[in-house]
């Protein structure tokens, strides 16, 4: 089967899995989650307990020495932005797990885009990970739907990770109304607190941690030739040897934790999937948490 076929082979199984999910499953969540963007000013009140203090209006509470929140009306039309991670490392699958990270990406992406589809939201895609990166624009419909899984699946299969700062400044460039933007990735590049906090800034940033199991505790399996699937650099390495696979897992666990700091101390919520993962479930209780926190 030549390369063609078989992309848009998986295409066709991706969508209408997607398809199905969000019909059966997904829609109702994802519209009482998807809330926070698209919204207009309407007007001040007093803060209450478990109001969201993103909202708290700083120039109102100085004048009054009372804290004052902004409040919303919501917008008809709402905005999905679906930025995923198209560097060498999401092409990699371990022996025996079905999806690539990247195709584990494509199959969360399609159902948040056929939800939206279905509430009559636009939605968009950007890809990054390859310069220049590849942004296709908001549009409602399951055509705009079929675009975003085929752009995601025949992204090519090379190139290096891009600093946070990279992927922040294309979203803020490209995506200048505010959207809810799912950041899907592998999160391989380093921990950039400044980034992430001007992107959340402009936006309602989602990421989506997206990890294959070997990733995180390598195998005692001896002496190999591991290959950076980005620079396509070879290593030798002994993982007989209990203090490196040891020190890989503790690295590892610290790189995890750095990028977690970041979302907990700007107070976002993220998603840790890894591909051998039902993706449903912890997207449902996402929105369910999200229901919670609106400003009414």
């Amino acid at each position: 089967m030549d390369k063609v076929q078989d992309i848009m082979q998986k295409v066709r199984r991706i969508e209408l899995q997607a398809r199905r999910l969000a019909t059966a499953t997904f829609a109702g969540q994802y519209r009482s989650g998807f809330r926070g963007q698209g919204l207009d000013f309407d007007d001040f009140r007093e803060y209450m307990p478990g109001d969201d203090p993103r909202f708290i209006d700083w120039k109102v509470t100085a004048r009054t020495g009372v804290p004052y929140v902004r409040t919303f009306h919501e917008e008809r039309e709402q905005v999905l932005l679906l930025a995923v991670d198209t560097s060498g490392s999401m092409t990699y699958a371990s022996e025996g797990v079905e999806d690539t990270k990247l195709e584990y990406a494509a199959r969360i992406a399609a159902v948040l885009a056929h939800s939206a589809a279905l509430n009559s939201d636009k939605v968009g895609l950007l890809l990054f990970g390859h310069k220049p990166h590849f942004y296709l624009p908001p549009a409602k419909g399951m055509k705009q739907c079929q675009r975003i899984v085929r752009e995601i699946i025949s992204a090519p299969a090379s190139g290096q990770d891009d600093t946070m700062d990279d992927v922040a400044n294309e979203i803020l460039r490209t995506q200048r109304k505010s959207a809810m933007v799912f950041l899907i990735s592998d999160f391989l590049n380093g921990a950039d607190k400044r980034a992430v906090g001007k992107l959340n800034f402009r936006h309602e940033l989602v990421p989506v941690r997206v990890s294959d199991p070997l990733e995180l505790a390598l195998p005692d399996a001896g002496r190999v030739y591991l290959r950076d699937p980005e620079s396509g650099e070879l290593l030798e390495a002994d993982l007989g040897s209990p203090a490196l696979r040891e020190a890989h897992s503790r690295a590892v666990q610290e790189h995890r934790n750095s990028w977690k700091g970041v979302f907990t101390q700007l107070g976002i919520d993220m998603l840790d999937l890894a591909t051998t993962e039902d993706y449903i479930a912890p997207l449902r209780k996402l929105f369910s948490r999200r229901s919670r926190l609106i400003v009414h």
